[in-house]
């Protein structure tokens, strides 16, 4: 990924993109409608609606200008439309909330709508990689081998750091996987084929929950990433936990850590990790 790409506001697999959505939109949830006055609940519509307008115009809008100004524009206007409807959803969560004895549960909204958000960017980060990793070896032909026994261990620690929905499927399908490769040269990504007819996990389209986190070369914290398409483990990525530092250790891995050098931590409700055993 380029050093433009990274910054690109516009660009929804960018860490930039990916760190500044995750915090205004956490901060949008933060705000509580119900303390406002008639003129400040109005500007913050506005803002809600720009907010939501940009955010999709940016992930679901399609590369061509008018179909992003397109979706953002009607998002916007749909915000501001159904903003009573929205606002007193919002209340009723927050009363919930508040009801089952959790304190500050606007704090407990807007880490949630953050983590949910930042869920979808490693998706689409995950998905972007793919694609430029497709294009760039669209010339030579994909082969397939046995899977590196580093790689199956390493991604069956991960499937077995924790019991969580789909890893009994997902380890069955580990045991059967192939590598899908182009060339030897280690890329951060290893791509998986799976025998059909074996039983799919269940969301069918996610991050594996659980990531193996380690130290590179650089000194800099990383994670390895399971990526679930259609109910079948289809790849892993190693990057750089923090994204913010993305521009700087991008690229400096070598090779896949050995299962041994790395920590499990599994993705909170609050948008943290938490460490396992």
């Amino acid at each position: 990924m380029t050093n433009e790409k990274r910054y690109s506001l516009v660009d929804p697999a960018s860490p930039a993109f990916g760190v500044a959505s995750t915090a205004v939109m956490g901060a949008v949830t933060l705000v509580d409608p119900s303390r406002l006055d008639g003129q400040q609940r109005r500007v913050m519509r506005v803002v809600s609606a720009v907010v939501s307008g940009l955010y999709v115009g940016v992930t679901i809008g399609g590369k061509r200008l008018p179909l992003r100004a397109l979706a953002g524009v009607v998002t916007g206007a749909a915000t501001l439309r159904f903003a009573d409807t929205s606002e007193a959803i919002d209340l009723r969560l927050e009363n919930k909330l508040r009801q089952v004895g959790i304190q500050h549960p606007r704090r407990w909204m807007a880490a949630g709508t953050a983590a949910f958000i930042a869920a979808g960017f490693v998706g689409d980060r995950a998905a972007a990689r793919r694609r430029e990793f497709l294009a760039m070896l669209e010339d030579q032909s994909e082969q397939v081998r046995p899977l590196d026994s580093k790689v199956r261990k390493l991604v069956g620690g991960i499937l077995s750091a924790s019991e969580e929905r789909g890893a009994q499927e997902l380890r069955a399908q580990l045991d059967a996987a192939e590598e899908v490769y182009w060339d030897d040269e280690f890329t951060g990504t290893a791509y998986f084929k799976v025998p059909e007819g074996l039983p799919r996990a269940v969301p069918h389209n996610q991050v594996y929950p659980v990531r193996a986190r380690f130290i590179g070369p650089d000194g800099a914290s990383h994670q390895v990433l399971v990526q679930v398409v259609d109910g079948m483990i289809d790849h892993i990525t190693a990057e750089v936990t923090n994204q913010e530092d993305a521009d700087q250790v991008e690229g400096l891995l070598e090779g896949w850590p050995d299962a041994a050098e790395v920590v499990y931590v599994l993705d909170s409700t609050d948008g943290t990790s938490t460490t396992i055993g």
